[in-house]
């Protein structure tokens, strides 16, 4: 049997320490629970794709929690695909920062009858080099059930999505991906929402943030709008359990009333 404790969405900055709080809470609560691997899924840090010293603070952090741990970057960390138009596209460079000061955005982590495998999502047009990594790794898991650990979830409702937007992988890469083989757990993060559900025969896991929610008026709720940190535990036969942990006193943020973080948000219709 293995504790996991996964974390994600922390969005840390030593020079804007906005949801540093929440974070120091979260941390305080996973160290009490003596996980046996912490994972980081993403968005660890505030503008790690521009920022050297953000990036190095999130790292620093989120390892002061004194457990054994794993990363996957997200698109504050590294930039996000392209084809998506936001002001921080993924390059070579950002990817390259990541590595620096993280090590490799996908890598293999094999525990007893699993193999959690983890991939960067803002790179899966671009990097061709990661395609290698992924490829060998779900070819090579034998007997092991493969956990995905990675920021973006594979798609917002069902595997068949065609819509190209801001949340979930995009469909070309998320075909790509599952042609290689199906995952039994994928664990994300990114939507600032908790959702745990079984979709497609893929066990799926949104990790709520430490740091803050994205409210109503600018995103719908597909999930619970709520702060924490959530516990797998992994069997070797294959099988898991998922709990979600909410901590005491943590401040509910909701990012669209803070423009002087990224900005202004646009309002859905009617919002």
């Amino acid at each position: 049997m293995l504790r996991i404790a996964q974390v994600s969405d922390a969005h840390l900055s030593a020079a804007r320490p906005v949801f540093a709080a929440n974070f120091a809470r979260v941390a305080e609560a996973v160290r009490a629970a003596r996980p046996d691997l912490m994972l980081a899924t993403g968005d660890l840090s505030l503008d790690g794709a521009d920022s050297d010293e953000d990036l190095a603070h999130a790292r620093d952090a989120h390892a002061a929690i004194g457990v054994e741990w794993r990363a996957v970057p997200g698109n504050h960390d590294v930039g996000d695909e392209a084809a998506l138009g936001g002001r921080q596209p993924w390059n070579a460079a950002r990817g390259a920062r990541w590595a620096g000061l993280m090590g490799p955005a996908a890598w293999v982590h094999d525990v007893p009858g699993w193999r959690l495998v983890g991939l960067d999502t803002q790179s899966l047009i671009s990097d061709e080099a990661q395609w290698e990594v992924i490829a060998r790794a779900l070819r090579d898991a034998g007997p092991r059930r493969v956990a995905l650990v990675q920021h973006k979830p594979l798609a917002e409702e069902t595997l068949a999505d065609t819509a190209v937007n801001y949340w979930p992988v995009l469909p070309a890469p998320r075909a790509r991906l599952l042609a290689l083989g199906r995952p039994a757990l994928v664990l994300s993060g990114h939507v600032h929402m908790w959702r745990d559900r079984v979709a497609d025969g893929i066990a799926q896991c949104w990790a709520p943030s430490t740091g803050f929610i994205v409210g109503d008026r600018w995103q719908e709720p597909t999930g619970a709008k709520l702060l924490g940190w959530v516990e797998h535990v992994l069997h070797a036969d294959g099988t898991h359990e998922t709990r979600l942990h909410e901590v005491p006193g943590l401040q509910l943020h909701d990012i669209g009333l803070l423009p002087e973080i990224y900005g202004p948000m646009t309002p859905l219709t009617g919002g």
